[in-house]
């Protein structure tokens, strides 16, 4: 009997990295970003966000309210095969929120419209539950920090490691060239995108 195969998300079909494009002096950042120029992710917190969101622990905060920056979209409910990161959305209001580490950003790029999904390594529910996605942007420069929790703070979990997966909307951005990093302690490397 053979297993059907999962449809791949909506943001693997379309990918486009690109690195040309230039942006008007306004939006452009003062020197070229390096890894010690890296910008930092807000703090998880449970305040209320100012960033133009509801409010809620699992808003996404937001350092310029002028430009509408989305949060996690809710993805279709995929089992993942062999080798593929499950798909989770978060689940706000988590016990013991923290940051965590990606290991993979992949943008997509449509239009004006960009989606970044997110991909990390974690424990298993309900000690590891994805509480919130914090994205924080810099003129051109937007980090992308994952918080996780606990939904059961006496849960006894199994050590075992599981590849998870989020799609974050960055929503509707300029024409310009953005730099995309992964807050935390994590294997990902910055992707740049160009809205053209």
């Amino acid at each position: 009997m053979t297993t059907p195969t999962a449809p791949r998300p909506l943001v693997l079909g379309l990918l486009a990295v690109l690195v040309l494009g230039a942006c008007s002096a306004a939006t452009t950042p003062s020197g070229p970003a390096g890894p010690g120029d890296r910008p930092s992710a807000a703090a998880p917190s449970s305040a209320p966000s100012d960033g133009g969101g509801a409010g809620s622990p699992g808003d996404i905060g937001q350092t310029d309210p002028s430009t509408p920056i989305g949060g996690a979209i809710d993805p279709i409910p995929v089992d993942p095969g062999l080798g593929q990161a499950k798909l989770v959305i978060p689940r706000p209001g988590q016990l013991n929120p923290r940051p965590v580490g990606a290991a993979n950003l992949e943008p997509a790029v449509t239009g004006h419209h960009v989606l970044v999904k997110v991909t990390w390594w974690s424990g298993v529910e309900p000690c590891n539950v994805l509480d919130s996605v914090l994205v924080d942007r810099s003129g051109t420069d937007i980090t992308i920090q994952l918080v996780e929790g606990t939904s059961d703070a006496n849960a006894i979990c199994m050590e075992m490691a599981a590849q998870k997966s989020t799609i974050v909307d960055l929503g509707e951005l300029e024409p310009c060239t953005y730099t995309i990093w992964a807050g935390g302690k994590g294997d990902a490397k910055p992707v740049t995108v160009t809205v053209s």
